[in-house]
């Protein structure tokens, strides 16, 4: 049987590891596999409660910065299909793309702000992974938002986790406490009553937003396993998960056809759609960077932790934007049960961080 990680030996990675951060642009996303995480660290490397102190600081922010890019993410996107009838959703996350890699090139080279290394094809093989995972996740993501309403598509999207957990234990040898799988399981078991109940929304709309799941959690393992054995900062990732992103949905689009729509669509000059569209293209580069430094910083399974707090306030404001849903009973009852699910899991993770913290 695999070996149980404990949020200690993860406490211990990231205060070791001398790469340090993905917010300087330095190398250093985590140790190579054996590099002895598992063994007791010499006392004079033991980390003080003041530097405990500082990394759960540290990774509270980096999650509340994913949290806040993602939720207003997907209300952005929100209003592009519902607003302004954008559907070309390849197209979109194609030119999201192109403009993060130009950022980033800019942000290096001219501003002079950060660093990485220039693209070399050996690795880029190592974060092939990383990049047809994303933008399968993302397309189908995507398309389950523009089918289903915002409190619908959370639901849905808040079953990431057992996932998330499985690929962690097979590809990341760590396993999940029966606490953090009982949340699970309630979580699960609220959607499927949901889910049942919604009227609105076709059975294949929910399976879209069951494989973004699927999707997401793959795309969340290979980030962290592609950091660790590139070494790249977060930077680095991006700007490698971006230029290897391009052929990939150049293909999607034009399987899909999307080229000839969105070349006609009407609004391109609309000022209030350009807004929203531009606001797109950065909050593409922000999401991505902030989920790429929150799996750095924590883990796969804690970056979608977070999701489930942002679920929460983002199940809400849905519910009155966007059309909307039908709240019958079975659908309250199922959302209630989904969100008790997520703060049980997201509980059980804090208890398994203090704990470790308290024996450091």
């Amino acid at each position: 049987m695999a070996p149980e990680a404990t949020a200690e030996e993860e406490t211990r990675l990231r205060l070791s590891d001398d790469g340090g951060s993905g917010l300087s642009g330095t190398p250093g996303m985590g140790k190579p596999a054996g590099s002895g995480a598992d063994s007791e660290a010499p006392p004079g490397q033991r980390a003080t409660s003041a530097e405990v102190r500082r990394t759960v600081i540290e990774s509270l922010s980096v999650c509340a910065f994913y949290i806040s890019v993602s939720s207003a993410m997907v209300f952005t996107n929100k209003a592009l299909s519902y607003t302004f009838q954008f559907t070309t959703t390849n197209v979109l996350l194609l030119l999201q793309m192109l403009f993060t890699a130009l950022l980033l090139r800019f942000l290096r080279d001219v501003a002079h702000v950060i660093d990485f290394d220039n693209f070399v094809r050996v690795k880029a093989m190592r974060i092939a992974p990383v990049s047809l995972f994303y933008s399968l996740n993302a397309a189908v993501a995507l398309l389950a938002l523009r089918e289903l309403s915002v409190p619908s598509y959370t639901l849905i999207k808040r079953l990431a986790p057992l996932f998330t957990i499985g690929l962690e234990y097979v590809l990341l040898q760590r396993r999940a406490t029966r606490s953090v799988l009982l949340s699970l399981f309630v979580m699960v078991g609220g959607t499927v009553l949901a889910a049942r109940s919604d009227a609105t929304s076709a059975t294949s709309s929910w399976l879209l937003g069951l494989t973004s799941c699927i999707f997401q959690a793959l795309y969340l393992t290979y980030v962290k396993r592609s950091g660790v054995e590139t070494g790249f900062s977060s930077y680095g990732v991006l700007y490698y998960h971006s230029i290897l992103s391009v052929p990939m949905l150049v293909v999607l689009g034009g399987v899909m056809g999307e080229f000839p729509i969105a070349m006609a669509y009407p609004h391109w000059l609309k000022p209030s759609f350009l807004v929203i569209f531009f606001a797109s293209l950065f909050m593409g580069f922000l999401l991505n960077f902030s989920l790429f430094l929150c799996t750095e910083r924590t883990s796969p399974t804690s970056t979608v932790v977070s999701g489930q707090v942002k679920a929460m306030g983002q199940t809400a404001l849905g519910i009155f934007t966007f059309g909307g849903v039908e709240m019958n009973a079975r659908y309250t009852l199922g959302t209630l049960l989904n969100i008790l699910g997520g703060i049980g899991y997201a509980y059980s993770k804090y208890r398994i961080i203090r704990d470790s913290a308290g024996s450091l």
